[in-house]
């Protein structure tokens, strides 16, 4: 009994999770994908086209260069490549997954994972069951993460409490002057408790999370590295402990350190000899730095619908940050305590961790916050490897990340001492609020046929050509009409199911000289210039509205 009711409760949990969140998926048999056809299309090519190298079968593409924006070669690198994270969506397409369904699992497959890895860190840091199951459920299932599963690439996050955990053991396990009881999980000694050891997962959850996403990857390193210097100077004697270590083991201290910083530039040489002298500007960025009030927009359908709706007006949607003020609640009643305990003697060494963790949220909140068109972004943007981000509202998974797990330990902390009945009580009411604030949004969809057969349909007269060009736009059978970058990735999923390359692309750029406007249909004497003198052979240009206009211009 004392084992099932947690793993109900768990199963329970992650069950309800994902519902809510690929509820169009799961009510209408996997024929609805969520949630457009974008970005979220342009993920699951860059996914397909990895497995197609993997598997071979006489592929035209190469590791770094899909048979998109032809001839121009490493056209990988102007986006997310999704390595840490491909490996699953390769696994179901290797039991007989199709391709368009092993995309749905793969997402569905991901979230699940974040729900566990949260959940099995606050279950590390010794959290009752019910606060390891709501940390999961908010990490994976907020309001926030369910909005963003229309851009695939920021759903693996399953690193990254790991490596907050890893980080937070780290700082606990340092030897301080008054060193902490021999054997006990602080002790400092060999084994569990070696804060090398430590060091080191958290390095490599770090590149784990570097590989799988730039963005995730970038504001995780950020964060973890504000959480550590504050965690070191509020743990009493943290930073000389520190030192101390890596003074006493510095062969071991650069092994980890130096390896895995040499494994994160050789991951990233690809991307800076490909994008160099290419960054995105501060103007570039400001629609996308939170304000205030993105903090208090959220998405439509939620019980706090007549709060959060004003906002959506003046903040674009991905800045549509809010996740319930339960959680808030919980962040600002832990740092107010622990500010007003900090002073105390014989406070646990834990208390300055958690408060450092809970700062590291707010920071962070602070340095990308917008007021006018001033934020301390315009600065902070200038640290090693800043230039990448455009849309600064991301860093909600280092906010996210941190204060959720703060809260979240804080509130297993005090309500320790409470009778088993209270705090469970206590701590199931926290549990309902913060989760009853996740209900009611309706991610989009759409219906599989307006894109995968489209895609096919334009794929079968690709194949009339050595390298093709797919007019960008088409219509679905509700009669939208579907263009610019959407057309673009049609294209591009056209040539990826004919194995025949293709001039289309949409990514992170485009490539520079006389490529021609992506999103906009091109003349012969455009598509001509940018050939020229790379290919000769036959190019086809395919509309997909209409397949008997398709014709051949051959280029000499």
């Amino acid at each position: 009994m004392r084992t099932t009711a947690p793993l109900l409760l768990y199963a329970a949990a992650l069950a309800g999770g994902l519902f809510l969140t690929f509820r169009p998926t799961w009510e209408s048999g996997f024929a609805r994908a969520q949630t457009e056809r974008g970005d979220g299309m342009l993920n699951h090519y860059i996914l397909e086209h990895s497995w197609k190298v993997v598997a071979g079968r006489d592929y035209r593409g190469t590791v770094s260069t899909p048979p998109c924006f032809h001839p121009e070669p490493n056209t990988l690198w102007y986006s997310e490549h999704l390595f840490g994270a491909a490996p699953v969506y390769w696994a179901l397409r290797l039991a007989g997954v199709p391709y368009d369904h092993a995309y749905q699992w793969w997402q569905i497959v991901l979230t699940g994972l974040n729900f566990a890895a949260f959940a099995l860190a606050v279950r590390w840091l010794r959290g009752p069951h019910l606060l390891a199951a709501l940390g999961g459920y908010l990490w994976a299932f907020s309001l926030i993460q369910i909005d963003q599963v229309k851009h695939q690439q920021m759903i693996p996050r399953f690193l990254m409490p790991l490596a907050a955990y890893h980080a937070w053991m780290f700082v606990l396990t340092v030897r301080t002057p008054v060193a902490d009881a021999p054997g006990s999980p602080t002790s400092g000694s060999d084994g569990p408790g070696d804060p090398l050891r430590h060091l080191n997962r958290m390095a490599a959850a770090e590149f784990g999370q570097a590989v799988t996403c730039v963005n995730s990857g970038w504001f995780l390193v950020s964060g973890l590295l504000t959480f550590l210097v504050l965690a070191l100077a509020l743990r009493p004697g943290g930073w000389a402990a520190a030192l101390r270590l890596a003074w006493a083991r510095t062969g071991r201290v650069a092994l980890i350190l130096g390896g895995w910083a040499a494994a994160m530039i050789l991951a990233y040489v690809p991307y800076f000899v490909v994008n160099w002298g290419l960054m995105r500007g501060y103007e570039e960025c400001l629609p996308f730095l939170p304000t205030t009030e993105a903090w208090l927009t959220g998405v439509p359908g939620t019980v706090w619908e007549p709060v959060v709706s004003p906002g959506r007006a003046r903040v674009v949607n991905e800045n549509w940050l809010f996740c319930g003020f339960g959680l808030y609640a919980l962040m600002l009643a832990a740092t107010a305590h622990l500010l007003a305990t900090a002073a105390r003697r014989g406070r646990p060494p834990e208390h300055g961790v958690i408060l450092a963790a809970l700062l590291a949220a707010g920071l962070w909140v602070v340095v990308t916050l917008r007021v006018g068109d001033t934020s301390p972004w315009a600065v902070v943007r200038h640290a090693p490897g800043g230039h990448a981000i455009r849309c600064v509202s991301r860093v909600y998974v280092t906010v996210y990340l941190f204060g959720t797990l703060g809260a979240v330990v804080w509130l297993a902390r005090v309500t320790g001492r409470l009778r088993p009945g209270v705090r469970a009580a206590a701590l199931g009411a926290v549990a309902a609020w913060c989760v009853a604030e996740q209900v009611g949004y309706d991610p989009p969809s759409f219906d599989k046929a307006d894109f995968y057969t489209v895609v096919d349909r334009a794929a079968a007269e690709l194949r009339k050509g050595d390298i093709g060009y797919v007019v960008p736009r088409y219509t679905d059978t509700t009669g939208t009409k579907m263009e610019t970058v959407y057309g673009e990735v049609l294209g591009m999923w056209a040539g990826l199911r004919a194995n025949v390359p293709v001039v289309n692309g949409y990514s992170g750029r485009t490539p520079a000289g006389d490529y021609p406007w992506t999103g906009l249909p091109v003349p012969d004497a455009d598509l001509r210039k940018w050939l020229a003198g790379k290919f000769r052979g036959r190019l086809v240009i395919v509309d997909p509205d209409d397949p008997a206009a398709t014709r051949v211009i051959v280029i000499e």
